[in-house]
């Protein structure tokens, strides 16, 4: 079996716990002894890895046959590039529930954390599993004039309405980018990341509840 890990923490005396997400949801990992700076199980619990391990029946299980399969290294080394991939991994914490189709998530954050520039994908990612939240984001225009796109609507707002919008049209054109093409294909110079995770914090603040500390 194989995951990656998205949170951890300490746990007894010299214990860590991983918490993984795999194409089967998630699963708690207890890696004994891997607070020890010498211990072999120490490289392997570590925040943003992803690693194989031996399968069990349950959700809490011990680290056994662990290896590592990416340990994501560029990304690790730079910090603003760990934040990125770090917000992904805070969605899969907060936002992903039990019953989540979790093959398509796992496949979708596989593919954002191997994508040439993690700053963008990590955003792509946020906007294309809205629809798996239950809350959509329409940008599919009608043939009116597109004014831009409302966060309390979750849909693009046309010249003839006075709602208020939260991205002007061009910036509805990236969000659209965002949320259709692959993410290899996505060109940060295109994209005004400021105002993007501004509307992304406001979107999963308004609709989910959920605060994501790495836009902040």
């Amino acid at each position: 079996m194989e995951g990656i890990i998205y949170k951890v923490q300490p746990y007894q005396e010299h214990g860590r716990l991983c918490f993984t997400y795999t194409a089967q949801g998630k699963i708690t990992l207890y890696a004994q002894g891997a607070q020890k700076v010498n211990h072999a199980s120490r490289i392997l619990a570590q925040f943003l890895t992803k690693m194989s391990f031996k399968e069990g029946k349950k959700s809490f299980l011990p680290l056994q046959e662990g290896q590592i399969l990416n340990d994501y290294q560029e990304i690790k080394s730079d910090f603003i590039k760990t934040k990125a991939a770090a917000l992904m991994l805070e969605i899969i914490d907060k936002v992903v529930v039990e019953n989540a189709n979790h093959g398509l998530i796992y496949h979708e954050l596989n593919l954002a954390l191997d994508a040439p520039n993690v700053l963008v994908s990590s955003l792509s990612f946020a906007i294309k599993l809205i629809p798996e939240w239950g809350y959509g984001l329409s940008l599919k225009p009608d043939g009116r004039s597109i004014k831009g796109v409302s966060v309390t609507k979750g849909s693009l707002i046309y010249h003839d309405e006075e709602d208020p919008i939260d991205l002007d049209t061009k910036e509805a054109v990236s969000l659209l980018k965002l949320s259709v093409m692959p993410y290899g294909q996505l060109a940060i110079e295109d994209l005004n990341l400021t105002k993007l995770k501004e509307f992304i914090a406001k979107y999963y603040s308004y609709h989910l509840q959920t605060t994501l500390k790495n836009l902040q």
